[in-house]
């Protein structure tokens, strides 16, 4: 392929660069430094104009104030199920990865395919990143339990902390996550359910309410706080 130099302000990133992993700061860090010292030395690759490899590349380039960016195009004529095979198969080759992060690359395969309304199945994402459609399934339920941030800090090689402080036992196993989340989920309703409210709410009152909804979203997904909202709310209107 080509190189060419583009303009770096000009550059815009495909949703399709998002099948790989976010690098952690110390990672970015030290791609920063590289680049400061040696200057780019792998060019980022376009898919009709957009990079779907290297997007922490950019960022650096960025950061950097680096007016130009070196870069190679895939054929614009590949269909984009083919440049997402080609996605993973490169980042196949660049590290090993654990089974929880091929699981969470075969869901983010199925769930960005489904979105461009393409016809894919589990079993097909699942084939084409090494894992298991029960796999893909426990990555779906640990989104909606948890949402973005824990799946992407999973998918970035991290592991959770699912003891205490004094008695720590960090994993990255799905099938435990889902139940420590789902605990979790389950005792906050159970407590929200139980609450009887017998009294007027002053404004203070009102405000220690939301301020616990809002610390709460650190913790849980959006689907799960509008529920716990809702019943707080629900309980405040009927009383009054």
């Amino acid at each position: 392929m080509k190189k060419k130099q583009l303009n770096t302000a000009d550059v815009e990133i495909h949703r399709l660069a998002e099948l790989t992993p976010t690098m952690t700061e110390l990672q970015f860090n030290t791609l920063v430094a590289s680049i400061a010292e040696h200057g780019q030395q792998v060019p980022v690759v376009t898919y009709r104009g957009k990079v779907i490899d290297g997007r922490h590349r950019i960022k650096a380039i960025r950061q950097l104030n680096i007016p130009t960016v070196l870069a190679v195009s895939e054929d614009s004529q590949m269909s984009e199920e083919d440049i997402r095979i080609k996605i993973l198969d490169v980042y196949e080759n660049r590290r090993h990865q654990t089974p929880t992060q091929k699981a969470i690359m075969g869901y983010k395969l199925y769930t960005t395919a489904k979105a461009d309304g393409e016809k894919i199945s589990q079993g097909v994402a699942a084939d084409k990143t090494s894992t298991t459609v029960k796999q893909i399934g426990r990555v779906s339920t640990l989104h909606s339990l948890a949402g973005d941030k824990i799946i992407e800090l999973l998918f970035q090689g991290n592991k959770i902390n699912t003891g205490t402080v004094t008695q720590p036992n960090n994993t990255d196993s799905l099938t435990t996550l889902v139940l420590y989340f789902k605990n979790r989920v389950e005792d906050i309703i159970e407590a929200t359910e139980q609450t009887t409210i017998n009294e007027d709410f002053t404004d203070e009152e009102i405000e220690l309410s939301n301020q616990i909804v809002r610390e709460l979203t650190s913790i849980h997904s959006n689907r799960m706080l509008e529920r716990i909202n809702k019943m707080i709310y629900y309980s405040i209107k009927k009383d009054k």
